[in-house]
């Protein structure tokens, strides 16, 4: 056993010793590189570049970028072993390529059949492989960050691609909460030409949560309405900038023209609304939304705020009437308030029960119109709603 141990042990160096080195070959990287032998490709073609023969040869370097770039792309663990962070020396073999080319060359390496593969057919099949890892790590793994990573690359191969810019701006960037690469990436996509809604609605969201700068969001809602003239979220959140700071004579401004330019623009008269709600201004308040409401009598937002006007007169009287006590003078009042009550409930009514028409399944609509039935004691209107409720999976 003892003199087999040591010609093992003999035999051993003898077999390393045989293993020569790989000699610098262009064409062997590649066909290495053909054949999914990335290990042996990676050896040849970092033998090659080190040498002084193509130490200068642009090809030498190509050659070099796709075997990193594939190493990290491999599923293959064993290959992804071989060397740490092989997408930089991907990038860097690539910018040494274009250093030493020029520009002057369009392709660098022939496909299996000999014919020659342009980078505009390569680099979106690199892109295509680390899309795929991204998307992976975003859905499966929840590895937002890991995500972000991997859709950079993809941005290295397809630099101004449209799709992958919004894609990473809309979604990888936020998700991984990097808030600067998301506005990189969405004002690189508007530069592109990019006009998508949720690009500017992210933006916006960026630049007025995350990075409390108003006056940059106000800059992306003006952009995103110029391009988007149909959209009627945009001056919503236009105005409630405006409302926000205070700035109500700009808020004014922005009503007052828009209507000028279409009078019946119900977006409008919902915005002025708004704007008198804020400042206090209840009947002109009222008025906006009635304008509105006529103008377009089917939109819920426009109901519920015409209503609410009514019902706040309603309020007025019943927080009246439960800060009375038991004595013979407030029973009086009371008894008035009330009478009071009931008639603005009735005015109240048909603007609470015109909302029900237009959402009947909307819990906030049906408990305040329960408790107006209830407060009118109109029971055959009580059960109505109460079975309703009921059906919509309320314990009431």
């Amino acid at each position: 056993m003892k003199k087999l141990f040591v010609l093992i042990a003999l035999i051993l160096p003898m077999g390393l010793m045989g293993q020569k080195p790989p000699k610098p070959s262009i064409p062997k990287a590649e066909k290495a590189l053909w054949e999914g032998q990335l290990g042996e490709a990676k050896g040849i073609i970092d033998i090659t570049v080190e040498s002084e023969k193509y130490a200068s040869n642009a090809k030498a370097w190509y050659v070099r970028g796709l075997v990193y770039a594939s190493i990290d792309t491999s599923s293959n663990e064993s290959f992804k072993a071989l060397v740490d962070n092989p997408f930089e020396t991907a990038v860097a073999s690539f910018d040494k390529c274009k250093e030493i080319d020029g520009g002057k060359s369009g392709s660098f390496i022939n496909a299996q059949d000999g014919f020659p593969l342009l980078e505009s057919q390569i680099n979106p099949n690199f892109a295509g492989r680390y899309f795929n890892i991204a998307i992976a790590l975003y859905q499966d793994d929840e590895d937002y960050n890991g995500a972000l990573v991997e859709i950079e690359k993809v941005l290295y191969f397809l630099p101004g691609d449209t799709a992958v810019l919004l894609n990473a701006g809309v979604f990888f960037a936020p998700m991984a909460e990097n808030w600067d690469k998301t506005i990189e990436y969405i004002t690189a996509y508007h530069m592109a030409g990019g006009t998508s809604e949720d690009s500017y609605l992210r933006l916006f969201s960026v630049y007025r949560e995350e990075k409390k700068d108003n006056v940059k969001a106000l800059q992306v809602l003006r952009e995103a309405k110029k391009v988007h003239p149909q959209n009627t979220d945009f001056p919503k959140y236009e105005l409630n900038i405006y409302i926000t700071e205070k700035k109500y004579e700009e808020a004014k401004k922005m009503v007052q023209d828009a209507l000028a330019e279409n009078p019946d623009d119900w977006e409008s008269y919902f915005l002025l609304g708004q704007l008198h709600k804020e400042l206090n201004e209840p009947m002109k308040s009222r008025e906006a939304y009635q304008k509105a409401a006529d103008i377009n009598p089917k939109n819920f937002d426009v109901a519920a705020e015409l209503a609410n006007s009514y019902w706040l007169d309603c309020k007025v009287i019943k927080d009246q009437m439960g800060a009375l006590g038991n004595s013979k003078e407030d029973l009086a009042k009371m008894k008035k308030l009330d009478a009071q009550y009931v008639e603005k409930l009735n005015i109240y009514l048909p603007y609470i029960e015109k909302c029900e028409k237009i959402e009947p399944d909307n819990l906030n609509v049906l408990y305040p119109l329960l408790s107006v039935y209830q407060d009118l004691d109109n029971t055959t209107q009580i059960a109505r709603v109460k079975k309703r409720l009921k059906a919509l999976g309320e314990d009431i």
